[in-house]
């Protein structure tokens, strides 16, 4: 009995000690409001991508079963990775498929964090990812790194739009320059 408890206590300190308690997310990039009631001009803005300095970020992570054991605490938000285009897909039909995507883009994450964070960059531009995944049966390694261009946005303006409505109902939107 009293084997029982001593175990019990040892995995429940191992399991405390071992979660993470800080997460850090930072959005680079963000959607408009969109709202049937509001009329906005649409904002542009030129980018200015520096091409002399290639970026470079690499995280690493590592789970244990389901559990997170080790890894970086601060992640970029709002990064698209054109490769998930099909995987929606396949981690609807898979549930595991998709605990390893969510996973993925954590570590992804971390990485085009640290790579944004070696300058004042709002983008990161024409990003390459080099990933490796190593399975240990019941422990799972993710390191990911990352190599692209920063940018940042400058010179935002909005340009107004006409609406002309013509004699059959149709509008055409053109730019007021």
């Amino acid at each position: 009995m009293k084997s029982k408890i001593l175990m019990s206590s040892i995995l429940l300190y191992l399991a405390f000690s071992l979660s993470s308690c800080v997460t850090t997310n930072k959005g680079f990039q963000s959607s408009p409001v969109v709202s049937r009631n509001v009329n906005l001009d649409p904002i542009k803005a030129d980018i200015n991508v520096n091409e002399k300095t290639k970026l470079k970020g690499e995280s690493t992570s590592s789970y244990f079963l389901i559990f997170r054991v080790s890894g970086d605490k601060t992640f970029a938000d709002g990064i698209n990775y054109s490769t998930d285009a099909s995987a929606s897909i396949i981690q609807q039909l898979n549930p595991l498929r998709a605990i390893q995507a969510g996973r993925l883009n954590k570590v992804r994450g971390a990485a085009a964090y640290k790579a944004l964070g070696t300058g004042d960059y709002d983008v990161l531009v024409h990003a390459n990812y080099t990933i490796t995944i190593k399975n240990y049966l019941i422990y799972k390694k993710y390191k990911v790194t990352v190599e692209g261009y920063g940018a940042k946005y400058e010179n935002f303006r909005t340009e107004r739009q006409k609406i002309v409505i013509l004699e059959d109902g149709k509008e055409i939107i053109l730019q007021d320059n």
